[in-house]
């Protein structure tokens, strides 16, 4: 390949054009998408590989740990005492997860928050490499869906809970509700 075919390639990607709120959501979407497969793929793998290996909590612990990780950012950001309901929730919402998991904040407060997930990208994914219905739930209540606990885990007054979710298959969003713990 010649650098001419490289610089003909590079500017077919029009780089200097701004991208548009369509354009960067399908980017996004596709990057989380990709994500997931890796991961099932890996799931998968390792179930194959390994039929002895608890594969689930591994993948339950990853996440787990990403999540935590992520979470122990934001306590760094507002300091875990202060984080109540309405900042988890603020704290963990981004405008990449917003126009990807059509995300609606429907409650934000001191005592409870309240968001919808009305898309699932990772369900999405993994439903289009041939996931049944019940390996799409085990797969996000079971095994990913911990990182949205960990999440939370860092912040002493305040727990989370999934209600509802797209993997569930009823036809109703991710319903994610962070409440203040009661003392």
């Amino acid at each position: 390949m010649s650098q001419k075919d490289i610089d003909n390639f590079v500017e077919k990607m029009d780089f200097d054009t701004p991208i548009s709120q369509e354009d960067f959501k399908s980017a996004i979407k596709s990057a989380y998408m990709d994500r997931a497969r890796q991961v099932w793929f890996i799931y998968k793998k390792i179930k194959e590989l390994h039929p002895d290996i608890d594969a689930e909590r591994i993948i339950r612990e990853g996440s787990w740990d990403f999540g935590l990780y992520q979470g122990n950012k934001i306590a760094e950001k507002y300091g875990a005492e202060n984080i109540g309901p309405k900042e988890a929730l603020f704290g963990q919402t981004s405008k990449s997860g917003m126009l990807v998991f059509e995300q609606e904040i429907k409650e934000a407060d001191d005592e409870k928050a309240v968001k919808y997930f009305n898309a699932c990208p990772h369900c999405e994914a993994i439903r289009e490499l041939g996931a049944t219905p019940e390996e799409i739930r085990a797969f996000c209540r079971d095994m990913i869906g911990a990182c949205d606990y960990a999440i939370v885990h860092p912040f002493p007054h305040v727990e989370i809970d999934f209600p509802t979710t797209v993997a569930d298959g009823k036809g109703k969003p991710c319903r994610m509700t962070i409440t203040r713990k009661k003392d």
